[in-house]
């Protein structure tokens, strides 16, 4: 038996677009996993639809100056006599034309004349001047609970509420792209904390992994850092009285509930987000283990030792922010970490590795990025597009990256003793991202035959922080 039927949209959700000044909601529908918006309904965001003339399977659309020209079936979109391409057809649902999301950065730019930053997969889009607020999470133990900590790279306004069993934590009207819009826990207390703006209005809503917990919101003076602690009730009961009032907390998450008052008592002390960002990025981490080694040392859990040596050595000097793409064993893909090292505008990029190359170690190497295949470069005559993909925005900023590797591998022999050879160009897609100077030092090989003792000795890692430092002070021209 053969069954047919028409194909139906997988589901519908909101997309949100965000102006410098203000936010519109569109509804969605997927089709086949490819995501559509109502063309007319966009457009009319931007500009003024003179007019249109609608035919069984094609569509013409007079906005502003421009004519735009759809097809049924056809993914090249003509505005006057040029041709553009989306990745999908335009669709009639219900007599509505919707268009595939990559029309957002394919054709609207060029109809807007505004940058347009979009992540294929997101359901928001930021148009203009926008820099989106961002954060990132970091989780402590505590006893009888544990602490979530947000650091945000602009202000918030926070609100809170709990509903239906979980918490809400409302982080005002700017805009935020976050790093990852869910984040997962095998944790007694926490269980996951998601993103959401599916009302254009931001907010972080945190399920707790048992009923019966407190929650304690706490927010910095700077408002950039959110303290958020989730303990038992009789643990909360006995902490020790703060020196100033303590606001009473947010009730235990109960179906209904009304919004609770955000406390606004400082917790811990907020980092100087005036000086240099360095990000440090330790290479794999959680189900990614990296290269073994002999005795069964995992290049993941030595690149974070190695990581916590140079950021300390790092913030000893005061003249620099670290920022870390990884805490603790967790899995982190390629552009969570360009998204937590570009969001902080660093002055330099770092990541560390440890593969399997032999036996012989320690060895340093210098690599910066180099593409996999030839990159055409625009005509003098060519306009600069509006959208740059991220697949190609290291490119930007390879002579500088050149120059931090050449110090990295000077200071990097002359610290340790190690030989190291000239830096190397490979297409690491590791670098490939970073909007900033960008280099991967490879500190060892990590191999079953191998002895990783000499890797793991405190004054090894130590030389290495060392030529880390003395490398970016010369990088930087002995300006902090």
């Amino acid at each position: 038996m053969l069954l047919m039927w028409p194909a139906r949209p997988a589901r519908s959700e909101n997309f949100i677009i965000y102006f410098p000044n203000s936010h519109s909601v569109l509804p969605t529908k997927t089709f086949q996993n490819v995501q559509y918006l109502p063309v007319l309904k966009l457009l009319n965001l931007f500009g003024q639809v003179g007019g249109l003339q609608a035919k069984k399977k094609s569509l013409k659309v007079w906005f502003e100056s421009t004519q735009i020209r759809f097809h049924e079936k056809n993914p090249t979109v003509r505005l006057n006599n040029a041709k553009l391409k989306l990745s999908n057809p335009p669709r009639t649902v219900d007599g509505e034309w919707m268009v595939p999301v990559d029309f957002v950065t394919q054709i609207l730019p060029t109809l807007i004349n505004q940058t347009v930053e979009y992540q294929m997969g997101e359901n928001r889009v930021f148009i203009g001047n926008i820099k989106p607020n961002s954060f990132t999470l970091h989780m402590q133990p505590l006893p009888g609970g544990t602490r979530l900590t947000f650091q945000f790279s602009e202000q918030i306004n926070l609100r809170t509420a709990a509903r239906n069993g979980k918490w809400i934590l409302y982080l005002g009207n700017r805009p935020v792209e976050p790093i990852k819009p869910d984040f997962q826990f095998q944790n007694a207390y926490i269980s996951q904390v998601q993103f959401d703006d599916q009302d254009g209005h931001p907010k972080l809503v945190l399920t707790p992994a048992m009923a019966g917990l407190d929650f304690y919101p706490n927010l910095g003076k700077e408002k950039k850092i959110l303290v958020a602690d989730i303990m038992k009730p009789e643990v909360a009961a006995a902490r020790p009285a703060p020196a100033l009032p303590q606001p009473p907390p947010v009730p235990r998450p109960a179906p209904s509930q009304p919004p609770a008052p955000a406390a606004t008592q400082p917790l811990m002390q907020v980092p100087n987000l005036s000086l240099p960002a360095v990000v440090l990025d330790a290479g794999h981490g959680g189900s990614d283990p990296g290269a073994l080694g002999g005795g069964g040392l995992l290049e993941k859990n030595l690149t974070a030792q190695i990581v916590a040596r140079v950021s300390k050595a790092l913030q000893a000097t005061g003249r620099y922010r670290i920022v870390l793409t990884r805490t603790g064993d967790q899995t982190v893909d390629f552009d969570q970490r360009a998204t937590e090292a570009n969001t902080a505008h660093p002055i330099a990029f770092i990541s560390f590795h440890a593969g399997n190359f032999g036996p012989s170690t320690p060895r340093v190497m210098v690599y910066t990025y180099r593409p996999s295949s030839p990159v055409a470069l625009a005509s003098g005559t060519d306009p600069l597009p509006l959208f740059i993909p991220w697949a190609k925005v290291q490119l930007d900023y390879l002579d500088r990256s050149r120059q931090l590797a050449q110090g990295l591998q000077q200071d990097l022999e002359k610290a340790t003793g190690v030989a190291a050879a000239a830096p190397m160009e490979v297409p690491l897609r590791v670098l490939r991202s970073i909007a900033a100077p960008a280099v991967a030092i490879e500190v060892g090989s990590l191999a079953p035959g191998s002895n990783p003792a000499p890797l793991t000795q405190q004054s090894f890692q130590d030389q290495i922080a060392a030529a880390v430092v003395q490398a970016l002070e010369n990088f930087q021209g002995g300006r902090s």
